[in-house]
Order: C-alpha cells, then sequence, then structure tokens
C-alpha cells in the first residue's frame, strides 16, 4: 500500500529528539513513529484531542494518586475482613 508523503518543517528539536526516543523504545523507524502519533491524535474526537497551541490544564497529583488510596483502603478493609 503506497501512501502519500509528508514533509515537516521547523520541527523543535526538543520534539524530534522525544520522538526518536520514542522510536527507539518502540523499536521502529521515525517515520513509522511519526505515523504512529498522528493516527492515535488523529483517531480521538475533537473534544479529547490535544489542542497544539495551547497546553493542558495543570492537574493536581493529588487528584491523580486519590483513587489509588481509595483502592488501597479498601483493600486494607478487606483484608481486615478476612482475618
Amino acid at each position: 500500500m503506497n501512501g502519500a508523503t509528508i514533509t515537516l518543517k521547523n520541527v523543535p528539536p526538543q520534539l524530534h529528539r522525544s520522538l526518536k526516543e520514542l522510536a527507539k523504545k518502540n523499536k521502529r523507524s521515525l517515520n513509522q513513529e511519526a505515523i504512529h502519533c498522528l493516527e492515535g491524535a488523529v483517531s480521538l474526537s475533537g473534544r479529547e484531542r490535544p489542542s497544539l497551541r495551547f497546553s493542558p490544564e495543570p492537574v493536581s497529583v493529588g487528584k491523580i494518586l486519590r483513587p489509588l488510596g481509595d483502592r488501597a483502603d479498601r483493600q486494607e478493609d478487606l483484608l481486615d475482613r478476612e482475618s
């Protein structure tokens, strides 16, 4: 299957480095990794798609870890009941 060819210009150096690192980690070529990233970004619904113009809203670490803490509390309760 032959696809279209695109050229990206003025790619920021940090983005290029990150993409190369991801490609190496995932055992893909730089081109394959770029296509993989583009497919993932395009497949998201408009609301979930990250904006390239604005940085994401900050999220507190507590908000991320709270569900893990709740789960740990429930597991401790279950262990106490079994004893």
